[in-house]
């Protein structure tokens, strides 16, 4: 195996090569989008659509498809999940009808692409059974619930605070819980009884809000939070989207807005928050004008302008299954109920951190105990490429991977077989002098089909080129 190296340089080399044109090349596009918008790789037949397609808009249609496709509200679903510690165990102890519920009124949100405002203000008033009303959830999910702690995450999640020095804590402070006879079932409610707190009410930007006695005193502080006026909550989501995308937001970290951390680029910091706040908070839309930016299309860094990123852990382990055809078994541990998720479960699927695996956890996974984007890292680690070279497990998926068997029936030349390999692994297909070093690979060690394909296909997964979104 160790042979193998020799060729290992030639596979990455593609992701180093500076091209003439100011974008990225279709191969490196497709990929890309696929990556950051669905989080799985493009199957073979997709690849090879897109690239032998000549028509000048086939990138926007790509983004279109992408965008509307099932594998996208999933993944979306997946960043949502991360920042609202969507979980059924400690910290947030929600339990797996809790998890369950609430994943799927996020992806409800999604599907029907309703408006950024509106799906918040659900959220921030919701009331009910954390299992029959699934946005009462965001209540649920505290160890401490105070109201200091409701607004504190609050401000984090919606406005990038980390710091909160006012009172709108008070807003919060009628939100009461009691529990039923089903087991792990509660009950969020408003005390309308609570007296008007005697202090004035005034946010940090000197805004005072007066809830009248008998309403739910939250309404006042999500009318302002939510008011177009506000600039600031469009801004967070805008940055958020644009790190989602990029890995680094415009402010960075994406959930630490202060005075001593500006944007990096103010001019389009305002010019996406315009188109934001005008398109009446649309999600898609502004993910699509994201994707379809100077930005998104460059090359890579350092003649251009994208910076690689390495994949997210579900992202990883995902890649490895499709390109194998061997997919992981993922279980609950959970006991009420304990849960067999369905063959081919994507780890980007699960939709709860208490169900994960050991590779998850090795390349990373979160554990959603807190609401900070920062919580997930993505370096690639020594104890990472160790498993990637040496593990037997990824040994024996790859040697007995179905779709390697299938590659190697359907066609008899190296090439043929380098480029079906390759449009699995890294959507493209291969180059010349990667066939050539393929050919003298397997005459230089005798090697079968069935030994050149398996090398090929272990080469690729240990690559930059499979490793990063580039």
């Amino acid at each position: 195996m160790k042979k193998c190296l020799i060729i290992l340089a030639c596979i990455i080399a593609p992701i180093v090569q500076a091209v003439a044109s100011e974008q990225c090349r279709d191969e490196v596009f497709l990929r890309r989008a696929y990556l950051t918008v669905t989080g799985a790789l493009p199957s073979p037949q997709e690849s090879a659509k897109f690239l032998d397609d000549n028509r000048p808009d086939k990138r926007e249609k790509l983004i279109n498809r992408l965008l509307n496709r099932e594998l996208a509200l999933q993944y979306t679903l997946m960043h949502w999940g991360d920042i609202l510690r969507i979980k059924s165990e400690f910290p947030s102890n929600l339990w797996p009808n809790g998890v369950q519920a609430y994943n799927r009124w996020i992806y409800e949100k999604l599907m029907n692409n309703v408006p950024y405002d509106q799906m918040v203000r659900e959220l921030l008033l919701s009331t009910g059974s954390n299992f029959r009303d699934p946005a009462a959830n965001f209540y649920r999910g505290f160890q401490e619930r105070s109201p200091e702690n409701f607004y504190a995450n609050i401000n984090l999640l919606f406005l990038g605070n980390r710091n909160c020095a006012d009172n709108g804590y008070l807003c919060f402070s009628q939100i009461k819980f009691k529990s039923t006879k089903e087991w792990k079932e509660e009950i969020i409610y408003i005390d309308y009884r609570k007296e008007l707190p005697w202090q004035q009410i005034k946010l940090a930007d000197g805004t005072i809000l007066q809830p009248d006695y008998n309403t739910d005193w939250r309404e006042a502080y999500v009318n302002w939070l939510t008011s177009p006026e506000n600039r600031r909550f469009a801004e967070v989501m805008v940055n958020r989207m644009w790190f989602w995308v990029f890995g680094r937001g415009i402010v960075h970290e994406p959930d630490d807005w202060r005075e001593d951390n500006q944007p990096s680029d103010p001019a389009l910091l305002k010019e996406l928050t315009d188109y934001f706040i005008k398109s009446k908070y649309n999600m898609k839309a502004l993910m699509k004008k994201i994707l379809m930016s100077e930005q998104f299309n460059s090359k890579m860094a350092p003649e251009g302008t994208y910076q690689p990123q390495r994949l997210p852990a579900e992202v990883i382990v995902d890649a490895i299954a499709s390109s194998t055809g061997r997919w992981n078994k993922y279980s609950s541990r959970v006991p009420e109920p304990f849960t067999f998720y369905p063959p081919q479960t994507r780890a980007t699927h699960l939709g709860d951190a208490t169900v994960s695996s050991t590779e998850l956890e090795l390349f990373g996974k979160v554990s959603r105990d807190v609401s900070l984007e920062s919580q997930r890292s993505n370096a690639l680690t020594s104890r990472q490429l160790l498993y990637l070279m040496n593990s037997s497990a990824l040994e024996q998926r790859i040697r007995k991977s179905p779709a390697l068997k299938k590659i190697c029936e359907q066609y008899t030349t190296v090439e043929q077989v380098a480029d079906a390999i390759t449009l699995r692994v890294l959507s493209r297909r291969a180059t010349p002098q990667e066939v050539e070093l393929y050919n003298k690979h397997k005459a230089d060690n005798s090697l079968s089909m069935n030994e050149l394909a398996y090398d090929i296909m272990w080469i690729q997964i240990n690559s930059n080129e499979f490793l990063y979104n580039h």
